[in-house]
């Protein structure tokens, strides 16, 4: 029998490409080709809305060739975000892109992504503020008024730094460039490589031409067990951002070490945590405001998606199982924000004293919302959210109330 002479009907069809795709790469690694890391790429066709190793929510659609993050509508946002952690020391990541909008304005743009908090929506390009790992953006829209748009920053961040959205993140960037992006007749490719603590990135504005050097910053810690994904958010102006594949290869060192990787990058971020811990009482307030910002944009962006798929759902012929799953875990996700911000008051107890009632009718007032949107779900209807975990959420809420931040 031949190598690939099977009954594809055991497999379907998806499966079984998968599997001609997976020995294919075996083959690569044994002849000594770097390899591509399956488990964290994504190549067309797309089968049933769904791609292996990856999850969509939010706004994103998933279509036979290409990620929509989001469509060309105003206050949409969506993500697409790998579900393995990378363990891999170093790496090499290439996806083509397109933009397209009104001819004049873009927004907002979007974001690569490889962090520790996955699928979490917030007001960075749809994404969580407050990181921790590495950010790069294609921001399209000229908040700090400078004409340098599409504009393309690289921010690593250990989880201390809130993203400066009103200067672009400039003066937080390791390295920026700009190129012309939007409204092109082929995808852009992106490169973006990890190797011996150095990052670089580089752009193909046609994802047939040869890569131009973005930047290169060396000295840059980023650790391993982080997740891979994409985001985008749009504004009062909006362009579509679509995904056409992503390929991963693995650069890992060999025999590396990754218990002392780990305990290196840990003693790092400590280090970087301690320099944060005493603050001013302007400092904390701003910080904790933030947070309560970031949450109440967390929920209008859901209440945006929410109403997005229930549109799409009528327009487009695609697989809605599990949208009450994915909000739920969204809304959990928040919830839990909600305690951290609850923690980071306690811990300023003996730094320095806070107006904590103004913070407490914030949060009660988030709070609110938070479960007048609990029982929704991606009709419209009830889902029983209550009954199928959001109970966990509600619980969290109370110990809030209950503790009323004294």
């Amino acid at each position: 029998m031949a190598l690939f002479d099977v009954d594809r009907s055991v497999f379907g069809r998806g499966n079984y490409c998968a599997l001609l795709l997976a020995v294919f790469y075996v083959q690569l690694a044994r002849c000594g080709v770097e390899s591509v890391a399956m488990s964290h790429s994504f190549q067309p066709p797309y089968h049933q809305g769904t791609v292996p190793f990856w999850r969509h929510g939010a706004g994103a659609l998933v279509n036979n060739t290409f990620v929509r993050l989001t469509p060309a509508r105003q206050s949409r946002t969506g993500y697409f975000w790998n579900s393995i952690k990378s363990k891999m020391t170093d790496w090499e990541v290439q996806f083509d892109f397109q933009i397209k909008g009104q001819k004049m304005l873009g927004g907002d743009g979007f974001a690569f992504w490889y962090t520790d908090t996955p699928e979490v929506l917030g007001t960075v390009y749809g994404a969580a503020d407050y990181w921790k790992g590495l950010g790069v953006f294609f921001d399209t829209y000229d908040n700090n008024a400078v004409g340098q748009n599409p504009l393309i920053t690289a921010i690593v961040n250990d989880g201390t730094m809130r993203y400066d959205a009103g200067s672009d993140g400039e003066d937080q960037a390791s390295g920026k460039c700009s190129y012309q992006l939007r409204n092109l007749q082929k995808p852009s490719r992106a490169k973006i490589k990890y190797q011996d603590e150095t990052l670089s990135v580089s752009i193909a504005v046609q994802n047939d031409g040869d890569f131009e050097p973005c930047f290169r910053v060396g000295n840059v810690k980023l650790g391993v067990d982080k997740y891979f994904g994409l985001s985008a958010h749009t504004g009062d102006v909006a362009d579509s951002h679509d995904i056409y594949q992503l390929s991963t290869t693995d650069l890992s060192q060999k025999d590396a070490d990754l218990k002392a990787l780990r305990e290196d990058y840990k003693k790092f971020i400590d280090e970087q945590q301690e320099a944060h811990d005493s603050i001013t009482t302007k400092e904390f307030q701003h910080n904790a405001m933030t947070l309560l910002h970031q949450i109440q944009g967390s929920l209008v962006l859901l209440e945006n998606a929410m109403e997005e798929k229930t549109a799409e759902t009528k327009k487009l012929k695609r697989s809605t199982t599990g949208n009450a799953d994915s909000i739920l875990t969204e809304i959990n996700e928040l919830s839990n924000v909600l305690r951290k911000v609850n923690e980071a008051v306690e811990l300023t107890k003996n730094h320095a004293p806070v107006d904590r009632d103004f913070i407490t009718r914030q949060m009660n007032a988030i709070k609110g919302e938070v479960v007048n949107l609990r029982g929704v779900g991606a009709s419209g209807r009830s889902t029983g959210l209550v009954a199928s975990g959001g109970g966990d959420m509600q619980k969290q809420l109370d110990e809030i109330k209950q503790d009323q931040i004294q």
